[in-house]
C-alpha cells in the first residue's frame, strides 16, 4: 500500500514537472496569437497601440532567446508581459475607431445645438 502511494506521488510530481515545462511554449503561442490579432486590428496605425505592439514583439523575441538558453521561468515572465502588451494594443486599436465615431457624433450634436440656439 505504501509503495503504491509513493509511486502515485512520484507520478504526479513528474506530471507536474512535465506540465510546467510546457507552459512557456504555450505562452509563446498565446503571445504570438495576441500579436497577430493586434496587427490584424490595425494596431500599427494607432500610435499608442503601435508602441505596445512593438513592446510585445520585443518581449516575445527576448523570451525566445531565454527559452533557447533554457531559462524557462524568465521566459515565462517575458511572455506574460508580451501577451499583456499585445492585448492592450488590440484594445487600443479597437478603441480608436469607436472614439473617432463618438467625436464625430458629438460634433454633430454641437452643430445641431448651435443651429437651434441661434
Amino acid at each position: 500500500m505504501r509503495r503504491a502511494i509513493v509511486s502515485a506521488g512520484l507520478l504526479l510530481g513528474l506530471a507536474g514537472c512535465a506540465g510546467a515545462q510546457k507552459v512557456p511554449t504555450e505562452q509563446l503561442v498565446d503571445s504570438q496569437v495576441s500579436i497577430r490579432q493586434a496587427e490584424e486590428a490595425g494596431a500599427e496605425a494607432v500610435p499608442d497601440a503601435a508602441q505596445h505592439l512593438q513592446w510585445a514583439r520585443e518581449q516575445t523575441s527576448e523570451a525566445r532567446k531565454l527559452l533557447e538558453r533554457n531559462e524557462r521561468d524568465k521566459a515565462a515572465l517575458f511572455l506574460k508581459r508580451a501577451e499583456a502588451d499585445a492585448e492592450l494594443a488590440l484594445a487600443l486599436a479597437h478603441e480608436a475607431p469607436a472614439r473617432a465615431e463618438a467625436d464625430r457624433v458629438l460634433q454633430q450634436v454641437q452643430q445641431l445645438q448651435q443651429g437651434t440656439v441661434q
